[in-house]
């Protein structure tokens, strides 16, 4: 449990609560969340976390979207210090696996919240977006090193590879594959990016 400061701003609370909705899944699966416990994780009375949250299946809703903004705002922060020019793709495409700890607490918990939007209506459709973001900014990587004249529908095979790709070295990581390493993970990474126009 974690004690929420006075001096948060909603935005931070919001996020301070998100993570209390993390720490919970991870810890006792999904099904122990709910407004009861998610108070108690984040540290604050109930009547509080309802002001942020309403229902149990608000506050699972915005834990869900943040674990995707942490990976899309990583990204943002690359490109912005390097440049578009200047952020490798292997290194923006990192970003999706986990590879440190903060990464492989984001990745278990989309994991879990993936797995349930299979059979939660109300999950389903932040998946499906999700999904879609994601499959984006790979497609943003994958057409930035394209050979010039290369068609469209080859850019969207090859970023669907990536895709896959990723998703699978991450599901190894956090299922702790043995013979799969973060430093093994990123030179899979690296070679099939080096050779995904071949």
């Amino acid at each position: 449990m974690s004690v929420m400061r006075t001096t948060e701003s909603p935005d931070e609370r919001r996020r301070h609560i998100a993570e209390a909705v993390w720490r919970i899944v991870r810890r006792d699966g999904i099904n122990a969340v709910s407004t009861r416990t998610v108070a108690a994780e984040a540290g604050m009375v109930l009547g509080s976390l309802r002001h942020y949250f309403p229902r149990q299946s608000d506050a699972v809703a915005f834990a869900m979207r943040l674990v995707m903004e942490r990976a899309t705002g990583r990204i943002r922060g690359i490109v912005a210090v390097a440049g578009p020019e200047g952020a490798s793709g292997p290194e923006l495409l990192e970003q999706f696996l986990p590879l440190d700890e903060e990464r492989r607490e984001e990745m278990e918990v989309w994991l879990v919240f993936a797995g349930a939007a299979l059979a939660d209506d109300a999950l389903a459709p932040l998946k499906r977006d999700s999904d879609a973001t994601m499959l984006a900014i790979i497609r943003r990587i994958v057409s930035a090193a394209a050979p010039a004249d290369t068609p469209l529908d080859r850019v969207e095979r090859v970023a669907d590879r990536m895709r896959a790709l990723t998703d699978g070295l991450a599901a190894h990581l956090v299922g702790r594959y043995p013979a799969l390493t973060p430093a093994s993970a990123r030179a899979i990474l690296a070679d099939e990016y080096r050779g995904m126009w071949a």
